[in-house]
């Protein structure tokens, strides 16, 4: 079944002609659906289908989109938002206030949240209401400091096409969407397959240049110099060594050229925090966690293409990064640690408390092109001090499933982060427990109430202060244990022009992106 399943996929990648657009490799997507964004991926695939009611330029400057203006009224408590005019669906249906206000509301839904949680944005907001047909006017009990990041977070859809059901995860919407942006879906659409063709009838600010495109996810081994060389791909994330040695001219010469930008991400170890149902609800062995962190081993894997090693949650592309010198990680450090927490070590090598508990852990990794990866080499690590860590490789959603579930110990898979901190407040609070997005089950009420100030603080210094407080106390209670910020790393093809990255490091999600890409004849 494993060989019929892979000569499949390997089939229908190979049947992908050059000439059919750009071709852009992605990692799976879940949904195309705005309203059920739980992944990285969703957001980029969509990036294309949908507008925006605000936008990014390359700086990192909002820009209007959707919207022609947006007025701040009555000391920051009310909003109007002025809808450009003339906006209509890709089916035709005339764009208008009440559409968005359809949204927000489906945005709060219980059964949307599940699966997408909205702590804070735009489903935090106290009252959105149309007033006539293209404007919006947003009211606030506080002044929001993060409103126009909630702004570009939100993707309004079609009220006459999205009415949500008891299981929006079974609506036929989420591969069959209508948007506003300047690309539409042509035929089946899948998790893991989308073509997309430029819509003459877009009437929005931000169009494509490209006739065409097909985002696809193939397998690491699919991702070869052979397809760039066969046009099945334009653009694709490559494994470390491949960049290395095209960067280097040992491969690929004249027909791909490599690409890199630091990006506002990282990969981590999220803990279970829950003492209930993980060893690591002690705050003194997440402590021995950092100690293992296999930075020395890391920097070793990765001698041609270094990494920047994580010293705190919000990268140094965020006005939130913490500039804070962090101790180095040290193994010796965390078996002194183990011993004074009485965990000791037994003639097997396991470590047992005064109980007779072995210092047994599980966790589940997401697939990775590093080799050996973050989740292996902590494997080695925790061995070398009397750990044992079952460590188990799924599909990222399955992974995130199983923190969502709180099922397992340690869950290892990378993080984006947004251009507003607040973005990243369900990860740490009790409202985020509540929806299942606060993954390691970890509560502080001083956090709840920093990241609630944060939220309606609206002079940019004083906000900057309250996320710093709250990364030294994500760092002093380790919920999330950072490794390393990312470093995009991929090959164009030459004939891809246009290839830009914004200040987080992406090439969607701003303007132009990936709608001023071109091919070169």
């Amino acid at each position: 079944m494993r060989w019929f399943t892979f000569v499949l996929a390997l089939s229908l990648f190979a049947c992908l002609r050059a000439g059919d657009g750009i071709r852009v490799s992605v990692n799976p997507w879940s949904t195309l659906n705005p309203l059920l964004i739980s992944l990285d991926p969703d957001a980029e695939v969509m990036d294309l289908v949908f507008d925006r009611l605000v936008t990014l330029d390359a700086q990192g400057n909002f820009i209007p989109e959707l919207l022609e203006s947006w007025t701040i009224l009555d000391g920051g408590r009310q909003v109007l938002l002025k809808l450009r005019p003339g906006l209509v669906w890709q089916d035709g249906h005339p764009l208008d206030a009440e559409d968005v206000v359809s949204t927000w509301r489906s945005l709060r839904l219980p059964q949307v949240r599940a699966i997408a949680d909205t702590v804070g944005g735009v489903a935090s907001l106290d009252s959105l209401v149309a007033e006539g047909p293209l404007t919006v006017r947003i009211r606030l009990k506080q002044p929001r400091g993060s409103l126009l990041s909630d702004l570009y977070n939100f993707i309004p859809v079609p009220r006459h096409l999205y009415q949500v059901g008891a299981r929006p995860a079974d609506s036929p919407m989420n591969f069959r969407p209508v948007g506003s942006g300047p690309y539409r879906v042509v035929g089946k659409a899948t998790s893991r397959r989308v073509v997309l063709e430029r819509w003459d009838g877009y009437r929005g600010p931000h169009p494509g240049q490209a006739p065409s495109f097909v985002l696809v996810s193939p397998s690491e081994e699919e991702v070869s110099l052979a397809a760039f060389r066969e046009e099945r791909l334009h653009f694709a994330a490559v494994a470390p060594i491949r960049y290395y040695l095209v960067r280097k001219g040992v491969q690929g010469a004249g027909l791909v050229r490599p690409l890199t930008a630091p990006q506002a991400a990282f990969s981590a170890y999220f803990l279970n925090c829950d003492p209930r149902r993980s060893l690591l609800g002690d705050l003194a062995l997440r402590e021995v966690i950092y100690e293992l962190l296999p930075w020395r081993p890391l920097a070793r894997a990765r001698r041609f293409f270094p990494s920047r090693l994580a010293t705190g949650f919000w990268a140094p592309e965020s006005w939130a990064y913490d500039p804070e010198p962090r101790p180095m990680p040290l193994v010796d450090t965390a078996s002194r640690m183990l011993d004074a927490a009485g965990w000791f070590l037994g003639p097997d090598g396991l470590r047992r408390d005064a109980k007779g508990r072995p210092l047994a852990l599980v966790a589940y990794e997401r697939p990775t092109l590093l080799k050996p990866s973050e989740g292996e080499l902590l494997v080695l690590q925790a061995a070398r001090v009397g750990i044992h860590i079952d460590l188990q490789t799924l599909p990222v959603q399955s992974v995130i499933g199983k923190a969502a579930r709180h099922e397992g110990d340690l869950w290892v898979f990378g993080w984006t982060l947004s251009l507003d901190p607040d973005a990243d407040s369900a990860l740490f609070t009790r409202e985020g427990y509540r929806t299942g997005a606060n993954l390691s089950s970890y509560l502080n009420p001083e956090v709840d109430r920093l990241f609630e100030e944060g939220r309606h603080t609206l002079d940019p210094a004083a906000r900057s202060k309250v996320y710093l407080r709250i990364s030294r106390i994500i760092f002093r209670d380790k919920p999330v244990i950072p490794v390393a910020y990312n470093q995009a790393r991929v090959l164009a093809h030459q004939r891809l022009q246009g290839v830009t990255f914004n200040r987080l490091g992406q090439d969607y999600g701003f303007w132009p992106g990936r709608r001023g890409w071109t091919l070169t004849p």
